[in-house]
């Protein structure tokens, strides 16, 4: 690796980690818990691409490990053997996102209307069970799944005990712990998408990136305010042809061999104060203000 390009990386990675150490910062994590964090994601990131390349099907190579880590075997064999905290969390969230997804595009659970029907939770027919069934693959999990769909209040319970869909996503930001594990969740996406694209040029994702770095303040609610209804608009849309049933098999992606598309829309901002507490300058102005930019974007 040139030395041009080592600044540029070492660049980056500040660049993401201020903002994810201000969040553990917040969140009470101190560097010792953190770096317990950045050799486990090595050892990963080592072994899947042992994986990858084909010579590690059935058990990782330590000493090969080891080696591109800088760890030594032993603490190597003993991330290895360790578990992982976040996996049983993650297998949840995504069954109830697929349960909630079709409670939105399977037209068996909507009503006349075509918008999604109050269901029971259990009993003859169309009921929140038989919904969890097709789209978990587990009955049995009902009963956990409505709980996670009414803490994140994609769902909510109506005094005649029927359920209500009234969200279109699971996800939330916020300090509870589906919020921590969305939050992560979407950061990891966006990061693999670059990073698919920095590794395949030829084949990159889409990614688009649009930015006004010389915005007057008081027209940021009303760009704000009519951005959010057009990308609430996209995404509903988005939502509709991604998930379609004719598109969707059934079961867990183990068993059917599924793969996972999803787009990502969010806002950003930087104030003045922000940019100036910046570790790295930023790239100066262009002439024409507003100027649309251009990237790659899942």
């Amino acid at each position: 690796m040139s030395e041009p390009l080592k600044i540029a990386l070492r660049s980056a990675v500040l660049r993401i980690l201020e903002p994810l150490v201000k969040w553990l910062l917040e969140a009470g994590m101190g560097v010792g818990d953190f770096l317990a964090l950045v050799k486990l994601a090595y050892v990963h990131a080592a072994r899947d691409a042992g994986q990858q390349a084909g010579g590690e099907a059935e058990r990782p190579n330590v000493s090969r490990i080891a080696v591109v880590t800088g760890l030594t075997r032993a603490e190597v064999t003993n991330l290895l053997a360790s578990a992982e905290a976040e996996r049983p969390s993650d297998r949840g969230r995504q069954r109830a996102e697929r349960v909630l997804s079709g409670w939105w595009n399977d037209s068996e659970f909507h009503d006349s209307t075509g918008n999604p029907a109050l269901l029971p939770i259990r009993g003859r027919g169309r009921t929140f069970a038989s919904l969890v069934d097709r789209y978990s693959g587990e009955r049995l999990l009902a009963g956990s799944i409505l709980e996670a769909l009414l803490r994140v209040k994609a769902v909510r319970r109506r005094p005649d005990g029927k359920l209500e869909a009234i969200s279109r996503t699971y996800a939330t930001v916020r300090w509870d712990p589906d919020g921590v594990i969305a939050m992560g969740e979407q950061l990891s996406e966006h990061c693999a998408t670059l990073l698919h694209n920095l590794k395949h040029p030829a084949r990159a994702r889409y990614v688009a990136r649009v930015i006004n770095a010389q915005l007057d303040p008081r027209y940021v609610p009303m760009l704000v305010r009519d951005i959010q209804e057009q990308a609430a608009g996209l995404a509903e849309s988005t939502d509709d042809a991604l998930n379609a049933p004719a598109y969707t098999l059934r079961g867990t992606p183990l068993e059917t061999g599924a793969v996972s598309l999803g787009v990502g829309i969010y806002f950003f901002e930087t104030t003045p104060t922000d940019a100036e507490n910046l570790a790295l300058p930023t790239r100066a102005p262009r002439s024409r203000p507003g100027k649309r930019k251009t990237g790659r974007r899942r």
